[in-house]
Formats: C-alpha cells, structure tokens, sequence
C-alpha cells in the first residue's frame, strides 16, 4: 500500500486562491525590484497633486450634494447669521406696536430679566435657552457655508460636510427643548403687564403671539442645514 503524502496545513489554503483555477503557490507579481520601485514611485507623486478618488462631480455624490443643494443651503446659512438684524419679536402692548431683533432682545435682557427673576425656575431656563440660540444659530451658518464652500477637491470634503450639519440637529433639537419648557406653562409673576400676547400665563402660545419671523425661518434654515447628514 502507497504511503500518502502528509499536506502542510501552511501550504493547502493555496489551492483555494482563484477558486482551484490556480491552484498552488503564487509566484511574485513584480518582474524585478525596480519595477516595483517605479510603481510606488508613480503613486506617491499622484498623491501630491489635488486628485481624490471621491470627485465633487462623481456619479457616486452627483445625486447627494450637486451645485443646487449647496446654493439652497448657503442661502439658508446666511441667513442664520443675518437672524440677529430680523425682526425676533412683534407684539402689541398699551395700544403701542412693539417690535425687534435679536440685537434689541440682548439689549433688553436686564429688564426681562428682572421680570424672570420673579418667576419659576423653567421660565429663568427658557431664557437662558434663547440667548444661547441667538448666538449658537450664527456660528453654526457661519460653520455650513465655510464647509459647502471650502475644500471640495478634499478627499474628507463629504465627511467634514456631515460632521458640521449634523450641528443643525442638535440646534433642532434645542428649539424642541426649549419649546418643550414653555408648553409646560408658567404663571407669569406680575401678569401680562399689558401685553394681550403674553397673557396672564407664559404659554407655548404665548411665544407663537409675540415672536416674529425671525425665530420661524431660523428653524427652517437649520432644518435645510442638516441635510448632508441625512443624505451623505
């Protein structure tokens, strides 16, 4: 009876490379050395230039982010950062129409403020929420139109993209907070002072009444900034 021949475990996975159609070692894919050298060579200098193997104009990302979406988006950022001249308030009070940005708001914080003071602990943080709105809302349209518009023949273009809109959510989700905070409903201290949008409780209702068009358009500007990190 023949001996059979002991297979080395180190070489029998080479009869599954190509599955069994070459079977057996493979020989070195280089002819020589320098070949090899010549190669690496070529690819180093490639990767100096500005080529990427993700193109702004691919047929991979034409369907995501086309010249389109960044106009849409930019539109919506400038806007972000004009939100401190719009009009952030419009009410009426003793007979008079009182209206503002969110600069005159700032200006005015000392005496709302003082108003606050006298008032739960979820109206003080319903302040605190708006003014850090008013500034986080800027920095973030400042940040989408530096990331639309900067560095598109970058390999991380897409991903950095994504990482500064997902900022747009997490403003969204603010809004969501601080609405939240006021649909809780609040006593205000010294009643409506004259202010029939006020009313005697600080409502959810309340800030629809007095609050203009800045706030509004505010949200939709974000709600079109965080559409990379949907789509990308």
């Amino acid at each position: 009876m023949a001996k059979k021949n002991e297979i080395n475990p180190e070489e029998l996975r080479y009869n599954y490379l190509g599955f069994e159609v070459v079977p057996g070692k493979l020989k070195e894919f280089w002819d020589s050395d320098e070949e090899k050298k010549s190669y690496i060579d070529k690819i180093r200098e490639k990767l100096k230039t500005t080529q990427v193997i993700e193109r702004d104009f691919s047929v991979v990302n034409s369907s995501q982010m086309n010249k389109a979406d960044r106009i849409i988006i930019s539109v919506a950022s400038v806007f972000l950062i004009l939100s401190l001249l719009v009009p952030y308030y419009n009410f009426e009070a003793f007979g008079g129409k009182v209206s503002g940005s969110a600069i005159s708001y700032l200006a005015n914080l000392g005496y709302i403020s003082n108003f606050l003071a006298w008032g739960s602990l979820t109206m003080k943080l319903t302040l605190v929420f708006s003014v850090f709105m008013i500034f986080f809302s800027p920095v973030i349209g400042i940040l989408n139109l530096i990331a639309l518009n900067s560095g598109r023949n970058k390999a991380n273009y897409f991903s950095r993209l994504k990482s500064i809109s997902r900022l747009n959510i997490l403003a969204i989700l603010l809004y969501i907070a601080l609405f939240a905070l006021v649909a809780s409903g609040q006593l205000n201290p010294f009643g409506s002072l004259g202010i029939e949008a006020l009313g005697e409780n600080f409502t959810l209702l309340s800030v629809i009444n007095m609050a203009s068009v800045s706030i509004w358009l505010n949200i939709a500007a974000h709600l079109l900034g965080l559409l990379p990190a949907l789509e990308l």
